[in-house]
């Protein structure tokens, strides 16, 4: 008589898995009814553990089981199925990383050709190839027309062909990204900061942000706030902020 090895948790979980944890026999489901792994071929007719030869039983089939065996035709009915469906999901698996590889090779391409675009704007100096890293993240989260168009109006706006200037540029078109990416009036909020920032020694950004978004919940004009800040009429951040106030 064959010796009885005992199963694992691990196969027991995959065969009840597989089954959709309902009884090969009657179709009992759990929790409903204590489920166990039977032998289709029984062990003391050499049948092994191999998850081909096991099947989910119910307690009471399992333990009165002599007079509902599975015939032989429907053991080898559902190993042929078994055997199927693990051939589809093969054929499936390697469809998804073929297509993965796909994506990969994709974003390979623009990471190189973006890197190519922003070297073209200089002569002198090209990038260091730790950049892609950050070209890759660009790429993750927003469009090649978007990065290019920011590309450009960074190097039309910072870039005077020196190599601290490469830099600088580099950096500012993340910047530009994640502006281009907001709604138009906190774009155009972020246009105010700026304003501010360059013209008042006592400028407090947390302080803009709120008055400035308070007065667009308000109804206000940004581009009047815009007109007004750059009219000269504010000595102070202290008094612009008086302004939106009022």
């Amino acid at each position: 008589m064959a010796k009885r090895e005992p199963l694992s948790k691990r196969i027991r979980f995959e065969v009840f898995k597989r089954d959709n944890f309902t009884c090969q026999y009657c179709g009992a489901k759990a929790p409903d009814v204590i489920l166990e792994v039977d032998h289709i071929k029984p062990v003391k007719e050499d049948g092994t553990n191999e998850i081909m030869n096991l099947i989910t039983s119910c307690f009471d089939c399992n333990r009165g089981k002599s007079s509902k065996k599975i015939s032989d035709n429907s053991m080898i009915e559902k190993q042929r199925k078994q055997i199927e469906e693990l051939n589809i999901k093969r054929q499936q698996l390697e469809m998804m990383l073929e297509w993965k590889e796909g994506v990969n090779n994709i974003n390979e391409f623009e990471v190189d050709n973006i890197f190519q675009f922003i070297n073209s704007y200089t002569d002198k100096y090209i990038l260091a190839d730790h950049c892609k890293l950050e070209i890759r993240q660009w790429i993750k989260k927003y469009s090649y027309e978007s990065i290019t168009n920011a590309i450009e109006i960074a190097f039309e706006k910072y870039f005077d062909n020196t190599d601290g200037s490469l830099t600088f540029t580099f950096n500012k078109i993340g910047a530009i990204l994640h502006v281009k990416s907001m709604p138009e009036h906190k774009q155009k909020i972020a246009y105010i900061k700026g304003i501010c920032k360059n013209m008042f020694n006592d400028y407090d950004i947390k302080q803009a942000s709120i008055e400035l978004l308070d007065n667009y919940n308000r109804g206000y004009s940004l581009d009047s706030i815009e007109k007004e800040l750059k009219s000269g009429s504010f000595k102070s951040f202290r008094e612009f902020i008086n302004y939106l106030r009022d």
